[in-house]
């Protein structure tokens, strides 16, 4: 009996879809174990109770889970893919993302990872690293908005926390000027914070110029622009009551 090249060509084609068939379902069959622990950034001590979140990237499929009393936590993680991996707990600074894979994996592979996070402490000041204004401007914010987001959420997930926002200036311009500036500058995230629905009584907003300088880089002194630049910040303190 004779047959056909396209016969041959759909017979192969057919052998292919099979096999890929079989090798995504047994991807997709193969279960991994995460085995994680939190520790506190500060002191190294586990941490009991953080709200483990695991989030697999194509699907969005999330999986919770918390920390026991020795800080650790183990999931089984379904398939080959792609995850990411944060921790929450009231109290403490959001945790950064993490990011694993179990592509390529065997099944009989354990995943272990430590992960850090920061016990927020009152009356001590912190420093919005990123969070910038555009020159002369009171109410643009070029970089750093995603910092204002967790102010917000802290403050809105604890009720007895308030914050003291205090905004500074660097040497250059009119001392008055700086001062109103920041003040300006204070006011309008306080104002943001407010549309992110944090209660005003939590909210204090210091304009303080360039009063508190963190350098020698005062009036009539020449400074380079990154020396001035250190001057230039946002900090925020946290306090009960």
């Amino acid at each position: 009996m004779r047959f056909s090249h396209c016969y041959y060509r759909r017979a192969l084609l057919l052998c292919v879809a099979l096999l890929s068939s079989f090798a995504l379902t047994e991807a997709s069959n193969k279960e991994f174990t995460l085995k994680g622990i939190y520790v506190d950034s500060d002191n190294g001590n586990t941490i009991e109770g953080v709200k483990v979140c695991i989030q697999n990237i194509k699907s969005g499929a999330k999986t919770t889970i918390y920390t026991d009393q020795n800080g650790q936590f183990v999931i089984t993680l379904e398939g080959e893919a792609e995850f990411k991996v944060y921790g929450t707990k009231p109290l403490y600074f959001d945790q950064e993302e993490h990011n694993l894979t179990t592509i390529g994996l065997t099944d009989e592979e354990i995943i272990e990872m430590s992960f850090a996070i920061e016990e927020v402490h009152f009356n001590t000041l912190y420093t919005l690293t990123n969070l910038e204004f555009e020159i002369n401007s009171h109410f643009n914010v070029i970089n750093g908005e995603e910092q204002i987001t967790f102010l917000s959420d802290l403050l809105r997930t604890n009720p007895d926390v308030k914050v003291t926002i205090r905004v500074h200036s660097d040497s250059r311009g009119a001392d008055i000027y700086n001062k109103e500036m920041t003040q300006k500058r204070a006011d309008y995230l306080r104002e943001v914070l407010m549309s992110k629905k944090v209660a005003a009584s939590k909210i204090d907003a210091e304009g303080i110029g360039e009063e508190e300088l963190l350098n020698d880089c005062g009036n009539g002194i020449k400074c380079s622009a990154g020396k001035h630049l250190e001057n230039r910040r946002i900090e925020f303190i946290l306090s009960k009551g």
